[in-house]
């Protein structure tokens, strides 16, 4: 009898719980030899991105702890906000259709509900803690096997592409005429096969067969016709990437994509001129096409699950090279903390053979945190104004978290006045640090 063909699951969980992982991770793993695909989010989330992994996996797998000790209060509102891109997730898992099983701290539940399709396995987090005289890992291999029977049983289904690979629909109004031009050339660029829809847009079988037959979508939300559209491929598990400029009419972003910035509504992409629009729309495009972490076996797991629970934003750390001694002290410490810091002078930051610019302004569109160590030096390069200014414009856009640092006393260049920064001869690298992720737990 032919052996079934080993299914590939994508793995929701919490970054910053490594031992927990750990844990389910050697239960399941026991049960059945499977790929694991996971999102690392080194940069900002994409919903595009997360929908295509998970349309394109057998099943999907959650496993959500809580931090903070096995007997500690959380109030809904901190559940909601800490559970929020798993819910984000396994919204997507629910839409998708997908056989789907979830592994979390009974303390979730307030926050977590699920249609029954769902499988549900609330624990006790004081049984991982005392694995040997709990009936956890009895509970978890029972419901997980009939997990795997189910996504065994609809893989072969779910593996036939009823999509064309690299092919995007545009549902654009034409009144927004340039963004049209100004997207194809943009995904012509990243090697994308655009498909101008037809406007007005009519929910017919032509045009339902061709959304459906799309990889992904960017839909015009400035008309109600473009938010019928948008609210069609979102119920259909189309991917989509809405586009919206400043008009008079009121988005219906909260009936789309409910209240929370989180996710799609953080993603929409806002533009006023065709310029905007493209330099918008390039992180986004870059960001949709990075490929999954893969986790086949115990090393990997352990190897991940590990570097994980550092902080997943990608760090870009600017600096002239003659300032490359003190530069060295925060990129120790910002890999300590960090899973990917972008620095120039490390081995292997830019490959062998590839073209500098392009690699240089590709790290910059992923940066999430953009570390400028400023000094006499920086303000004479070309190349660290350049990234300044970039970072800068990114910051303007809410998309990165700049972190100035004077070297020495000096005027900062226009463009950062107004800016907050801190200065090495009054903070040290690790006050400097220290302070960064404190802000960012803060936000998160």
């Amino acid at each position: 009898m032919e052996s079934p063909a080993r299914l590939n699951v994508f793995l929701s969980h919490r970054y910053h719980s490594p031992a927990e992982n750990l844990y389910f991770w050697e239960l399941l793993s026991s049960a059945e030899d499977i790929s694991f695909r996971v999102d690392e989010a080194l940069s900002f989330t994409s919903p595009v991105r997360l929908e295509r992994m998970i349309r394109d996996a057998d099943g999907f797998v959650g496993i959500h702890p809580l931090p903070g000790g096995a007997r500690e209060v959380h109030l809904l509102p901190r559940l909601r906000h800490m559970a929020r891109y798993f819910r984000l997730e396994l919204g997507m898992a629910v839409r998708a259709r997908k056989p789907a099983v979830v592994f979390h701290d009974q303390r979730l539940l307030p926050a977590l509900r699920a249609p029954e399709s769902v499988r549900l396995v609330p624990y006790d987090a004081q049984e991982t803690e005392a694995a040997n005289q709990s009936a956890l890992p009895g509970k978890v291999e029972s419901v997980y096997r009939g997990f795997l029977a189910e996504a065994h049983a609809s893989a072969s289904a779910q593996r036939r592409r009823s999509h064309h690979q690299r092919q995007v629909g545009l549902v654009v109004s034409p009144d927004n005429g340039s963004a049209t031009s100004v997207l194809t050339e943009a995904l012509e660029e990243h090697s994308w096969e655009p498909v101008v829809l037809p406007w007005p847009p009519r929910l017919d079988l032509d045009l339902v067969t061709r959304l459906r037959a799309c990889d992904w979508v960017i839909v015009d939300l400035d008309t109600v016709e473009g938010h019928l559209v948008a609210a069609f491929t979102h119920g259909q598990f189309v991917p989509t990437l809405p586009i919206l400029s400043p008009r008079v009419f009121e988005p219906l972003e909260n009936v789309l994509y409910g209240e929370t910035a989180t996710g799609h509504r953080k993603a929409i992409l806002r533009w006023r001129d065709p310029d905007d629009l493209g330099a918008a729309v390039d992180p986004h495009l870059r960001v949709i096409d990075e490929p999954p972490r893969y986790i086949g076996s115990t090393a990997q797991a352990l190897d991940y699950f590990r570097s994980a629970a550092k902080r997943n934003e990608r760090v870009f750390l600017s600096y002239a090279s003659a300032n490359g001694d003190r530069a060295a002290a925060f990129s120790g410490l910002l890999n300590e903390r960090f899973q990917k810091v972008f620095d120039f002078r490390e081995q292997g930051a830019i490959g062998v053979g590839e073209d500098w610019l392009d690699d240089l302004i590709g790290n910059l569109a992923r940066t999430a945190v953009g570390v400028l160590l400023l000094s006499k030096e920086y303000l004479e390069s070309e190349y660290c104004m350049f990234e300044a200014r970039e970072l800068h414009r990114a910051s303007i856009e809410r998309r990165v978290k700049l972190v100035p640092v004077c070297l020495e006393r000096m005027d900062l260049p226009a463009f950062l006045q107004g800016t907050q920064y801190r200065a090495l001869y009054r903070h040290t690298p690790q006050e400097i640090v220290t302070e960064l992720l404190s802000q960012l737990a803060a936000t998160a």
